[in-house]
């Protein structure tokens, strides 16, 4: 059993990941707010940003998918309060909660390779 060395930054990486998750909400907001809404280009701005979180922050992957996943539904309820003209239902606000399930496969997804690719290419050769 190895004993893993602490983070650094981690409160640095925690408020880049709520920027990144703002961002996506942001995102999340112009798509629905579209013509033609399709949520799944929001739902592929989660799955990388986290799999990049996961990929440089492989311990702990679950804290990538809140940290990202919290601020599109919240971007929504915000955009309907603060936009006088967004016309979200309450059915799509739900809906946005679901553009986290893609995160947490890429979160897991890419704490996986890193420690993979780590274990392959890294290995303590004793």
């Amino acid at each position: 059993m190895s004993i893993s060395k602490p983070e650094r930054f981690p409160l640095l990486f925690a408020f880049f990941a709520l920027l990144l998750g703002a961002g996506c909400g942001a995102l999340h907001v112009l798509v629905e707010s579209m013509e033609q809404p399709d949520p799944v280009l929001s739902a592929l701005a989660v799955t990388v940003v986290t799999m990049m979180l996961g990929l440089l922050r492989p311990a702990r992957p679950w804290r990538w998918v809140l940290l990202v996943g919290i601020p599109v539904p919240l971007a929504m309820l915000i955009a309907r309060v603060v936009i006088p003209t967004a016309h979200f239902t309450r059915a799509s606000i739900a809906g946005s909660i679901l553009v986290s399930l893609p995160g947490c496969a890429g979160a897991f997804g890419g704490s996986l390779l890193r420690r993979k690719v780590s274990e392959i290419f890294f290995e303590d050769k004793n």
